[in-house]
């Protein structure tokens, strides 16, 4: 069907149940509506028609998409150089990320709505959600929906009616749903760099990562003999009974004193004991309980995860898109693991490959700096950037009342006060810009290990403003955006809307929107690359973790340099689109296992070499 100048084609398949390691299984059809007609398509009658679909000029529409075209490359791995393409070309197209879009633009992602009967319903992406919240079609599911695996080597023709229904209904909603959208284009204009982005992550998922016997065991070991000496202590304190029970009256009581009239309760009136509470308290018993609780958690949670990396790859759910701009990850959460010793080094490359872990230099003081560059033409943060000196050292020098050069020469002399001034930057620099006040930047630099009394933080502001000037005008720019109840901001370079703001999540999303933007792009580059360019070092490698603005890749250890190296280099380039004015910077190093600590270690030739812990 012609909408516009664009022809539209909408898609689903049907396949064997997803398992573990397989998160592309096996192809049974391929179910399509093009707004004049609809129909199936046995996988043993696909042929070429994928081929000629791709290279149609069509523009393709899905519900997660990725995850169809993850089936039919699978499939058919010949078709994973025209998807690639279709993709360059901005002919694939997302249901479910074009609904987010909009949502997120109206201030109302996640939120929820009321149907024509007046119930309330929490906004949802799946297909059947969005089906019912705009078609007022439920989707019934079907016993045939898990059951698709039985008709793999029967004709479509021979296949019982429910099945054939089922398996079309898909399509044709699909179809249904993106022509309602289009009403919506003017906030719709990222959405094929999502899907871009929506593609790189579930391939990334589906190859996945692998873990090592020997070091999932030993974390174990260690995990279970902190639990059962935190266990006994906790005892004694009188916080676990001792039939190994929590003692909820105990910790109650003692939350109720630290915090007095500020106790937070449930709607049943009962005391709040959930982690977010026993952080605020200021109490050794209930610190222990934390401590106590987090190892629980890692050895229910984690471990599980690491075990099954075990016995086939660990393959987490990467969602693309949240509020910011940013993706999210779960089961397990790789973006953001526990702190745990040793639990990062459980993951290991493959035999004959390595990891190359690639990041970006401060990356979000970047696209801050490149954003005041937009509005204000001008920044002394970006021209810091540009300079090559480091904006923390920069900012710990004007705290300090010293020269940039003195405080570089003190800092390579191991000079304390200038480490810990730095320290204190970093955390100035990384938390202001969200448009934090002074007193809640004093509890932000806990974090860090800092500990500013009386009036400490608003000197740090001070300093903080005047090494960036740029800032206040900023903060005035972002005030007058919000000042509007139905406030938008649109991204720069994306054109990404973003609703419901309030004044910090709108000094946030102007530069943590940049940065998801273009690390989202680099990771889309890296993979196009990895799969499709017989000429790039990277060819043959694997993207395995997407760690915002970081990239891992598995890399054959014949050309581990060169491919590392390439790595940096894709990922520079892409993110130099969204930041044209100021320059990026990347850190590359090699490993045997995953190293939150490892450095970009190099021969005198400058070859990159494997870092291992202890040569560093």
């Amino acid at each position: 069907m012609i909408q516009g100048t664009r022809q539209i084609c909408a898609i689903d398949t049907e396949t064997h149940l997803i398992k573990q390691g397989k998160l592309a299984p096996r192809l049974v059809c391929v179910s399509y509506c093009d707004g004049n007609a609809s129909g199936l398509v046995h996988r043993n009658e696909l042929g070429q028609r994928m081929h000629k679909l791709l290279g149609s000029g069509l523009h393709i529409v899905g519900h997660n998409v990725a995850f169809d075209m993850g089936v039919l490359a699978q499939n058919d791995p010949t078709l994973i150089q025209p998807i690639f393409t279709a993709y360059n070309e901005g002919r694939i197209h997302d249901t479910g990320l074009r609904e987010q879009l909009i949502d997120i633009a109206a201030g109302c992602f996640r939120g929820s709505y009321r149907d024509d009967r007046q119930r309330t319903h929490k906004r949802e992406y799946s297909l059947a959600s969005i089906t019912q919240r705009r078609l007022k079609i439920k989707l019934e599911k079907d016993d045939w929906r898990l059951r698709y695996s039985e008709l793999t080597h029967t004709p479509i023709s021979d296949w019982p009616a429910g099945a054939k229904e089922y398996a079309r209904k898909d399509a044709q909603v699909t179809f249904d749903i993106y022509e309602q959208q289009e009403a919506h284009q003017s906030v719709l204009q990222n959405e094929t760099s999502q899907a871009r982005a929506a593609f790189a992550l579930h391939l990334m998922s589906c190859w996945g990562v692998i873990t090592d016997p020997r070091a999932v065991s030993q974390l174990e070991n260690r995990l279970e003999a902190t639990l059962s000496e935190q266990r006994e202590h906790l005892k004694r304190l009188e916080l676990i009974r001792p039939n190994g029970v929590k003692n909820m009256a105990k910790i109650r009581a003692l939350v109720t004193d630290c915090l007095g009239m500020a106790t937070p309760t449930t709607k049943c009136g009962q005391v709040k004991t959930d982690d977010q509470t026993l952080q605020r308290c200021d109490h050794p018993a209930l610190r222990a309980l934390q401590e106590f609780k987090g190892a629980e958690k890692l050895k229910g949670v984690w471990i599980k995860h690491l075990k099954k990396g075990l016995r086939g790859p660990v393959q987490p759910s990467y969602n693309t898109l949240v509020e910011t701009g940013r993706t999210s990850c779960r089961n397990p959460n790789l973006q953001n693991p526990h702190r745990a010793t040793g639990l990062r080094e459980c993951f290991i490359p493959r035999r004959g490959y390595v990891y190359a872990a690639c990041d970006y230099s401060s990356l979000e003081m970047c696209t801050l700096a490149q954003v005041c560059v937009w509005l204000f033409q001008s920044s002394a943060l970006a021209d810091a950037i540009n300079a090559g000196t480091d904006p923390h050292l920069r900012l710990a020098a004007q705290i300090l009342n010293i020269s940039y050069q003195d405080a570089e020469q003190r800092l390579a002399a191991g000079d304390k006060e200038i480490r810990k001034t730095r320290q204190i930057s970093k955390a100035a620099n990384f938390g202001y810009p969200g448009g934090m006040s002074s007193e809640t930047f004093r509890k932000y630099a806990g974090n860090y290990g800092i500990n500013l009394k009386g009036d400490a933080a608003r000197k740090i502001r001070e300093d903080w403003f005047a090494a960036w000037p740029e800032m206040r005008k900023y903060f005035d720019h972002v005030g007058v955006i919000t000042r509007h109840p139905d406030a938008k901001l649109k991204q720069f370079i994306s054109n990404r809307f973003r609703g419901g703001l309030r004044f910090t999540s709108a000094c946030n999303s102007f530069f943590q929107g940049l940065a998801a933007d273009g690390a989202k792009a680099a990771l889309y580059h890296v993979a196009l690359s990895c799969y499709t360019n017989t000429h790039s070092p990277l060819f043959g490698s694997r993207p395995v973790m997407f760690i915002h603005d970081e990239i891992i890749a598995e890399v054959p250890e014949r050309n581990a340099g060169a491919a590392a190296d390439e790595l940096s280099r894709v990922m520079k380039e892409a993110m130099q689109v969204y930041t044209p004015d100021v320059r990026i910077g990347t850190s590359v190093a090699l490993m045997r296992r995953w190293y939150k600590d490892a450095d970009e270690s190099r021969n005198e030739n400058g070859d990159l070499l494997i870092w291992e812990r202890g040569n560093g």
